[in-house]
């Protein structure tokens, strides 16, 4: 089941092969489907067969639960393709739980209601894998791959120079973080 969030723009990434026609001239949509409402994201196919459709922020158009159908539209040469589909599910990426206890009689003195809270849950994030994420996909929107690697170390530089300044990464991260990038890039030949 795909999962889509009310509460983070995310990027939803495919690789495409087309036979019998060219990629050249060809538009790529993401068709989500639910009860009540139907949404379509434009994106874009480029010439080696990536596509790449941003889904917005869902807050105000789906609610948390909701689910439908969400399926991957090509149009290539005046032919309609349904290459793939699936169910979703609408979440949010960060959630609380809180859980109401109710006192005993001789606790409460005042008028006023005393809440206890436990059991909140927080989604625990890998901070190396979130930097080597948003590092690579900067990367490859320059058009920077293992191949072209040190032909742009300059472009390279400036964008991971440009990402620190905004998303400081802790020394003792770094060759974790570097082999990260790496390996990812090596992936993407």
């Amino acid at each position: 089941m795909y999962r889509l969030f009310t509460d983070k723009t995310e990027l939803f990434e495919c690789n495409i092969k087309l036979e019998g026609a060219q990629l050249k001239n060809s538009q790529a949509r993401l068709i989500i489907e639910s009860e009540d409402i139907n949404l379509l994201f434009k994106g874009k196919i480029d010439s080696d067969g990536k596509c790449t459709i941003p889904i917005k922020k869902l807050k105000g158009l789906l609610e948390g639960d909701t689910k439908g159908e969400i399926k991957l539209e090509v149009i290539a040469e005046d032919t309609y393709f349904t290459p793939w589909k699936s169910e979703f599910v609408v979440e949010a990426s960060k959630k609380l739980t809180v859980e109401v206890k109710s006192q005993d009689a001789e606790l409460i003195m005042e008028s006023a209601p005393k809440v206890h809270v436990s059991g909140i849950k927080e989604e625990v994030k890998d901070p190396i894998l979130e930097h080597v994420i948003k590092i690579v996909k900067m990367l490859i929107k320059e058009d920077i791959n293992i191949d072209n690697l040190t032909i742009k170390k300059n472009k390279v530089n400036n964008i991971i120079a440009t990402y620190i300044q905004t998303n400081p990464i802790q020394e003792s991260y770094f060759p974790k973080v570097i082999d990260g990038i790496m390996s990812n890039l090596s992936k993407r030949k």
